[in-house]
């Protein structure tokens, strides 16, 4: 006789979200090579660096699918779902970003002042850097979810201040490469429309990691 409470209690979702925060992080240190790739000239590297990325994306996806698909609305869970979804979503829009981010590069040669070009590598490097905080999020928020206990629960909203602690100083340096960019005034208006673009991409990597962190928060309260 098939028990009733045995689809109530399955393998955690946060298992399958660890994975795909570990997907997301693997592309920081990728679009931080493909960005400098791109700046340098090296178009080659910059192309094999965004496939890499796009097939990153591509299992990002399909672990998502994969948590959605095997959720159904009777098992419990330790936290609300929407808010559970709405992290999920989140974070995988930080990979979407740094996917379109490369796309909007590959459009055409942003030919840039090299302190521009500098930045934008900075900028990328902003990213790059702190996507690991997201695996580390989950992991310690899983182990919270078990817990219950307030140390574990502190580890975790201490990753969430220094997530939004990054992403001030990449919204900082956000706003110093469009001041550079509407001072520039030898830039063609297509390469400046699509350097704006870049930027603001590049700039929503932050966001949606802070967005995400804050459903975490969310998560978590007591």
């Amino acid at each position: 006789m098939r028990n009733p409470l045995g689809s109530l209690f399955r393998r955690s979702p946060f298992e399958n979200t660890f994975k795909h925060a570990i997907t997301v992080a693997q592309c920081g240190p990728l679009f931080v090579k493909a960005v400098d790739a791109y700046f340098k000239g090296d178009r080659t590297q910059f192309e094999l660096l965004k496939a890499e990325i796009r097939d990153l994306e591509a299992e990002a996806d399909r672990i998502k699918r994969n948590i959605r698909g095997h959720l159904p609305s009777s098992i419990l869970m330790p936290v609300d779902k929407s808010v559970f979804f709405s992290f999920l979503r989140e974070a995988d829009k930080v990979i979407d970003c740094i996917k379109n981010s490369l796309y909007w590069m590959s459009y055409c040669d942003l030919v840039l002042p090299e302190a521009i070009q500098r930045d934008c590598v900075v900028l990328a490097k902003e990213a790059g850097d702190y996507l690991g905080f997201l695996p580390e999020l989950v992991l310690r928020a899983h182990t919270f979810f078990k817990t219950r206990t307030e140390k574990d629960r502190d580890a975790v909203k201490e990753i969430i201040r220094e997530i939004r602690f990054r992403e001030k100083e990449s919204d900082d340096l956000e706003k110093t490469i469009f001041i550079r960019l509407c001072a520039e005034e030898s830039i063609p208006p297509r390469i400046y429309f699509l350097s704006i673009r870049l930027v603001e991409t590049m700039g929503d990597i932050a966001d949606h990691l802070e967005n995400a962190a804050d459903m975490m928060r969310a998560m978590i309260a007591r």
